[in-house]
């Protein structure tokens, strides 16, 4: 009996032995490689800030109107992100040009003076110019056309360039007689306590800038502009980026839908 101890001892040695040169067995657990997310596109649309029913800013900073809603679904629809920033529009091409912003997306008319200056994506919207007065005021569309009152209009804007040609250039108005405006509250402003005697602002605008007040519209220019989206002339690639966009964008019905929301059928 006391030489069968050593032999056990022995064999539980060596158990443990070969039991501590066994290799663990391998995990059959996949192996997960991290793909790195690439970090979407993100563009500075720079717009006019009181500008119903395209583009608006309210007193926390936020942005709503066609515009608004048209680009924040166009970046949906290309995959890249955006910010709005509030412009001076009489400056809006000069900021774009120096890389302030990347897009002027708020209602922009195509011209020949901005196409010589920067891309248009294709038109999305066409509108009319139209002229208010003063309720009671008399003041007719002849008398405006023959350039005997005095006119207000935002800085900047193609009405400021429909006057000069139309009106000054053709020696109907004293260039006197044309008052400009950071914005159309402005303009609107001005007609209410009479600087002016008229405004021309864009049609759907000027609907909303008369409503509520002691003011009315008596006709338009017959003349319509069409809304694009300018771009830099060096940044061809994000034209077509944004001219797909559009283009995906008009073909849903949700656009229909968008124009009818904010009043733009």
């Amino acid at each position: 009996m006391k030489i069968a101890i050593p032999l056990i001892l022995l064999l539980v040695i060596g158990c443990i032995a070969a039991a501590g040169c066994t290799s663990a067995p391998h995990s059959t657990a996949p192996v997960t490689t991290l793909i790195p997310q690439e970090t979407p596109p993100h563009y500075v649309i720079g717009v006019d800030a009181d500008f119903p029913p395209f583009s608006v800013q309210d007193s926390t900073g936020n942005f709503s109107g066609f515009d608004i809603d048209a680009a924040r679904r166009v970046a949906e629809i290309e995959g890249f992100d955006v910010t709005f920033v509030a412009i001076p529009w009489d400056s809006a091409i000069s900021s774009l040009e120096s890389r302030k912003i990347d897009m002027i997306w708020s209602g922009m008319t195509v011209s020949p003076e901005r196409s010589a200056l920067v891309h248009f994506s294709v038109p999305y919207y066409r509108v009319t110019r139209s002229i208010a007065v003063r309720e009671g005021s008399g003041f007719t569309m002849e008398d405006f056309t023959s350039g005997k009152i005095r006119i207000g209009a935002q800085a900047g804007s193609t009405e400021q360039e429909w006057v000069e040609v139309n009106l000054v250039e053709t020696g109907r108005m004293p260039e006197a007689n044309l008052s400009l405006y950071k914005d159309i509250s402005g303009v609107t402003g001005a007609l209410v306590n009479g600087t002016v005697d008229a405004t021309l602002v864009q049609a759907p605008t000027q609907a909303r800038a008369v409503r509520g007040k002691p003011l009315v519209i008596i006709g338009n220019t017959m003349d319509e502009d069409t809304y694009a989206v300018a771009i830099r002339n060096s940044d061809t690639p994000l034209q077509a980026t944004i001219n797909h966009g559009l283009g995906v964008l008009m073909s849903e019905p949700g656009w229909q839908e968008m124009k009818a929301r904010h009043g733009l059928l």
